[in-house]
């Protein structure tokens, strides 16, 4: 057996045991959370939190490794932890009753790349994986109505599938293929960078047949595309992550609307250059016409209209996380510093949260809204 999925499942047992418990050891005892992120713990562990909308902690449970993504499912009481490739580990918690369900590991011909979605009827989760053997893309599927029995895997299409949506409609998923091959042995090292071919794909969630295609001009064949959000109308903020020479600077965000390709979208001279190549989520807003894109590489989030427009930004250090805020226009952001923020797309105004940030609290990339 490889020695990582040995340690897994030998930090299954532990993490199911432990339960809702806070950083000393307290269990918690809260209301369901409202948002949820994975974090790093500041002594190399990782945990899965929850938190109310003042960034309270709420739920607060152990993982076998770094997550990334979560995935929420329809109903609100379960949700999905997904491992960070290349990971082997998917939590399910229980919202409702801010504990564990069960911990799965991908089967052993695939490893995780971080990102899952239900089906509209909440009895599939379908996560984005990579073959160990070929570096080929993999969609596994999983019926959440039987314990999250595997059934079956379905081809993405492209290499480096990421995040990935359920379309209008609920018949189709949309895959970012990152177009970047990795292999198990070398870990997170790049081996393709000069043939990278990215691409966003829709395919049919029922036999992986591919629905359509998108790629952005040759020339910008090393813009990754990583990064999803859903607006009104079906349109797609697409999240990029430039992988070329570092003195050039792309635009780093593109849309998709209905019947039309990738649309590249500059930002304003000078935060093109100041998001320093490389977006690290997007996510829009309760109306479906605002969109926030982070570059914690920048130390900034940036905020796009329902036209496809820059619009604004704002510095938060660290910044990557970003969900759903309580009222349109608004955005939930979390920083690696542990801090969380409120930003209104309207005024302007970004505003900590009133939760006190812990020297232990790391949060990781994505921010997902329950409620």
């Amino acid at each position: 057996m490889d020695p990582r999925r040995r340690q897994l499942l030998q930090l299954a047992a532990a993490t199911l045991t432990l339960g809702a418990l806070g950083p000393g050891g307290r269990a918690l005892a809260h209301p369901q959370p409202h948002l949820l992120s994975a974090r790093g713990d500041g002594a190399g562990g990782y945990r899965v939190s929850g938190l109310d909308a003042t960034g309270t902690l709420t739920l607060d449970l152990p993982l076998p490794g770094r997550g990334h993504g979560l995935a929420l499912r329809p109903g609100g009481r379960e949700a999905v932890c997904c491992a960070r490739r290349p990971g082997e580990f998917l939590l399910v918690l229980d919202l409702a009753a801010s504990a564990p369900v069960a911990l799965h590991a991908t089967p052993e011909h695939t490893h995780c790349c971080g990102h899952g979605v239900y089906s509209a009827d909440g009895a599939l989760l379908y996560t984005t994986e990579t073959a160990v053997d070929s570096g080929a893309g993999r969609i596994g599927v999983w019926d959440a109505t039987d314990g999250y029995r595997r059934l079956a895997d379905l081809p993405s299409h492209g290499l480096d599938p990421h995040e990935l949506l359920l379309a209008p409609g609920g018949e189709a998923l949309i895959v970012a293929n990152g177009g970047i091959l990795t292999r198990p042995q070398t870990g997170r090292s790049k081996l393709n960078l000069d043939t990278m071919d990215p691409c966003l794909v829709y395919l049919d969630r029922r036999d992986g047949r591919l629905l359509a295609e998108h790629r952005l001009p040759t020339a910008l064949h090393q813009l990754s595309i990583r990064h999803l959000a859903l607006g009104r109308g079906g349109q797609v903020c697409v999240a990029l992550q430039y992988e070329g020479p570092a003195d050039e600077r792309p635009p780093l965000v593109a849309f998709q609307r209905p019947g039309r390709g990738l649309e590249l979208a500059p930002a304003a001279d000078p935060v093109q250059s100041a998001m320093r190549n490389y977006c690290g989520s997007a996510a829009t807003d309760r109306s479906g016409s605002w969109f926030a894109v982070s570059a914690p590489r920048g130390d900034l989030v940036t905020f796009w209209n329902d036209q496809g427009v820059y619009h604004s930004s704002t510095r938060v250090p660290d910044g990557c996380g970003t969900a759903p805020g309580d009222s349109p226009g608004s955005f939930f952001l979390s920083s690696g510093a542990g801090t969380l923020f409120r930003h209104d797309c309207t005024t302007g105004a970004t505003l900590p949260l009133p939760g006190a940030p812990g020297e232990d609290i790391q949060w990781d990339n994505h921010l997902t809204l329950c409620a």
